[in-house]
């Protein structure tokens, strides 16, 4: 019995031995293992079998190759792999198409043992007919919006026809962007395709328009012998039609969700009743309790997105029921365009923002101080309220040397639920002129031509915007910026994206050819555009 044990022992101690482990001790490996055989070998023809077998100069391990090896054309043949030291085999469970040439990308998704160091450049070519197919297609995909290159989007070559769906239907050939937003497709047959570039989040090579950018070429493109390469630029196209997706009860108020955002919406009350409101958000429609009103009030939505989708809607509104004598209000507030503290010129555009509609406002009370001595009442100022009646936008010139402050005394405020603003001080150092730079520029275009010129600043936030040239923006502060223009096809103040299930290509938008690194007491001219008369078509 003894005798037994120690032979179990004895073959434990031998089996943990020659387990594989990674060398310690030495210098760190940072070799990538090199490819030194396969089969078939690349660039192989006539090849009929199913199993593709790689050989390396050291131990290989295989990691998420599902997802990192890139087959083109694209085939629906599942595979097992299988890993073998120095080897690791591909098992397909049917044969390859006839006449057809395949390549294997394998990106990352084979490293060595010891330190993951992934083989560069592994590739595999070969074909089942008599020839190899050389025709290849590159070039870059950028963001529409912003200029910036796109890592890892999906380009495919889809075969033509009348009822192209990428939404359904997967790409014959495909290729994915590296970080500098570079694709190539290579050993593509000779042929008329269509070439489109997707966001693929989600990697199953379909496109999802609610949450996937796309860009596609208007016609198809015939690929030869020669390398064409192509700029292709992703925009968001959520074609998802607008609906109501839920309702939120409250005593206060009521609101209405909307599953995406709203570009602007149209209420009829189809009573006697009538409720204050607000678009509170892109996706929220706020009602306010007024006190005033039936137990359920019935109005008809009409709401419009920015793709000029329209939805029509029977909304009944019903406040829930008080409970307790008094009801407790939400909290009344007010948000100014130019933050507490931050400097503001003399010569101003300034906006109040509220949280609720405004049933009142004593533009005797409130007041623009200029310093500590002079005081403008609002009324002297010019006002102009958004169709809400939240938003109060003010246009004046202060006398103030050092410091603006808007004073908003206790009880110069009424919202419609009857409350008053808490009194508010707010306060702003006079803008320096010297503290800030000037940007000059012009446009030039044909006069039918409507333009949009935007500042945006190093997060891509728009700062300034002007539809006029020449053009000029005061008052930036030093930092840098980015200039771009948008060309308004359709005159209507901003940009509009495309459509791919009907053919409609975003508006361009071009983008200046440098950084700008703003300086104080500083003027920068001659930063200047041209459209390209294709570009206004």
């Amino acid at each position: 019995m003894k005798k037994f044990w120690l032979y179990l022992i004895t073959l434990w101690i031998l089996g943990s031995c020659a387990q594989q482990v990674a060398p310690t001790g030495g210098k760190k490996d940072t070799i990538a293992p090199e490819l030194v055989g396969s089969n078939p070998e690349n660039k192989t023809l006539n090849f009929g079998g199913k199993d593709i077998e790689l050989f390396f100069d050291e131990y290989v391990i295989v990691d998420n190759i599902q997802q990192k090896l890139i087959i083109t054309p694209e085939t629906e043949n599942p595979y097992n792999y299988k890993q073998k030291g120095k080897s690791v085999v591909l098992s397909f469970k049917k044969s390859f198409a006839d006449s057809t040439t395949y390549t294997f990308n394998f990106g990352d998704g084979i490293k060595d043992f010891s330190e993951r160091n992934p083989a560069q450049n592994l590739k595999l070519v070969f074909s089942t007919g008599p020839s190899i197919d050389s025709s290849r297609i590159y070039g870059q995909v950028t963001d529409q919006r912003t200029g910036q290159p796109i890592f890892d989007a999906l380009v495919g070559l889809y075969k033509p026809k009348d009822t192209l769906n990428p939404e359904k239907q997967k790409p014959y050939y495909f290729s994915r962007t590296d970080s500098s937003g570079t694709f190539s497709i290579e050993n593509i047959q000779a042929s008329a395709y269509r070439l489109i570039a997707t966001d693929d989040k989600n990697r199953n090579q379909l496109y999802n328009p609610k949450d996937e950018r796309i860009a596609f070429l208007d016609s198809t493109i015939n690929v030869g012998n020669d390398s064409t390469s192509y700029q292709l630029k992703l925009y968001l196209s959520d074609i998802t039609e607008p609906r109501v997706l839920r309702t939120l009860p409250k005593v206060n108020n009521y609101t209405v969700v909307f599953n995406k955002g709203i570009d602007s919406v149209r209420v009829k009350f189809m009573g006697s009743d009538s409720l204050p409101y607000l678009l509170e958000s892109a996706t929220q429609l706020k009602f306010f309790n007024s006190g005033q009103h039936s137990d359920t009030t019935l109005v008809q939505l009409m709401a419009w997105d920015t793709l000029g989708q329209q939805l029509e809607h029977e909304q009944k509104i019903a406040f829930l029921v008080q409970r307790g004598k008094e009801r407790q209000l939400d909290a009344f507030t007010v948000i100014p365009s130019v933050e507490r503290n931050q400097p503001l010129a003399r010569d101003f555009t300034y906006t109040f923002t509220f949280n609720k509609p405004i049933a009142t406002i004593l533009d005797e009370k409130v007041m623009l101080v200029n310093d500590t001595t002079s005081r403008q009442p609002l009324g002297n100022l010019k006002q102009t309220w958004n169709s809400f009646r939240n938003q109060l936008t003010i246009e004046g010139k202060a006398t103030a040397r050092d410091s603006i402050k808007w004073d908003l005394p206790y009880g110069s405020v009424i919202s419609i639920e009857g409350d008053t603003l808490k009194a508010a001080l707010i306060k702003h150092p006079v803008l320096n002129e010297d503290d800030y730079g000037i940007l000059r520029g012009k446009v030039t275009a044909d006069s039918a031509t409507h333009f949009i010129v935007e500042l945006l600043d190093k997060d891509f936030k728009v700062v300034r915007s002007t539809r006029s040239t020449p053009y000029t923006f005061r008052r930036i502060p030093p930092g840098e910026y980015k200039l771009r223009l948008i060309v308004d096809l359709n005159n209507n103040g901003r940009w509009d994206t495309g459509i791919f299930s009907q053919g409609k290509q975003p508006e361009p938008i071009l983008f200046y050819n440098s950084h700008l690194v703003i300086k104080s007491n500083f003027e920068f001219d001659d930063n200047n555009f041209t459209i390209p008369s294709k570009s206004a078509d």
